[in-house]
């Protein structure tokens, strides 16, 4: 009997494949060595985005260079083909500005709302440079790999209000994705009732539950898609396989200027823990 297609539990597998290889690290090499674990980490989800980012990219980690100084070392950048590179020695590279379609900042967890704070505040500025260097279409992404224990869980409308307040009310600072451990994703979209139908006309993040580790798989299914750019709305099945979509999971929302977090209806956006 032949197998059936079945896309959402093949995005789920790559959710449990991050994991796997997260969990087998720590137990090779323990507590012990926390620099390496990390290094791993984020070799790991490099692995997963080049199988499925086009061949008209490269993902490596390094640094972007502009005319008088030099980002922050970055985990994760995804960077053209069809663009000249300053340095390349395996997976580090060095480039200029104009050559950068993503960057990704990777962390283990993030424990307390400063960590979060921090985290924002050095992504956003890393973006900032590149789309005023001439490159807007440069997005960015934060992926944390675990969540706080219960008791010290950091809510939805917390992390959205330290993505509104690191991003200043300026579009060039805006994160565009954020996996919050395994459950939790976060998007930005440009023009929030166009696109999604939100309540804010405007520039707004909303925050999603996706559980079953799903959230890891939609950050990765969401810098695949929009790095590619070209894309065939017809073929959203197969990268975005959440029945009904993910916006009957959305939670809360924020605009990218003032204002506060709100929470969704309930009733029209059902998730349950």
């Amino acid at each position: 009997m032949p197998t059936q297609r079945n896309f959402l539990e093949y995005h789920k597998s790559i959710a449990r494949e991050l994991s796997a290889t997260k969990d087998r690290i720590r137990q090779l090499i323990g507590d012990q060595h926390w620099l390496t674990d990390g290094e791993h980490k984020e070799a790991v989800l490099r692995k997963v985005l080049r199988t499925h980012l086009p061949e008209s990219v490269r993902v490596g980690r390094g640094f972007v260079c502009f005319r008088d100084e030099s980002s922050n070392q970055i985990d994760i950048l995804v960077t053209a083909y069809d663009r000249p590179t300053l340095f390349k020695d395996g997976e580090l590279v060095l480039v200029t500005p104009d050559a950068v379609q993503a960057i990704i900042e990777v962390k283990t967890a993030l424990r307390n709302r400063f960590d979060i704070e921090n985290a924002f505040e050095k992504l956003s500025e890393n973006i900032r440079k590149i789309r005023s260097n001439g490159n807007k279409n440069c997005q960015a992404g934060l992926f944390v790999y675990e969540e706080p224990e219960d008791r010290n869980r950091i809510e939805d409308d917390a992390i959205l209000r330290a993505l509104q307040s690191a991003a200043n009310s300026q579009e060039s600072k805006v994160v565009n994705w954020i996996a919050f451990g395994s459950d939790r994703f976060f998007r930005f979209w440009s023009n929030g009732r166009r696109d999604v139908a939100s309540p804010c006309d405007g520039p707004v993040w909303h925050s999603y539950g996706l559980n079953e580790g799903l959230a890891h798989a939609y950050f990765v299914s969401n810098v695949v898609w929009d790095v590619s750019r070209q894309n065939s709305l017809s073929m959203q099945y197969a990268w975005f396989p959440v029945e009904g979509g993910k916006e009957r999971y959305r939670r809360w929302y924020i605009p990218l200027p003032n204002g506060q977090p709100m929470q969704f209806n309930q009733d029209e956006n059902p998730w349950t823990e």
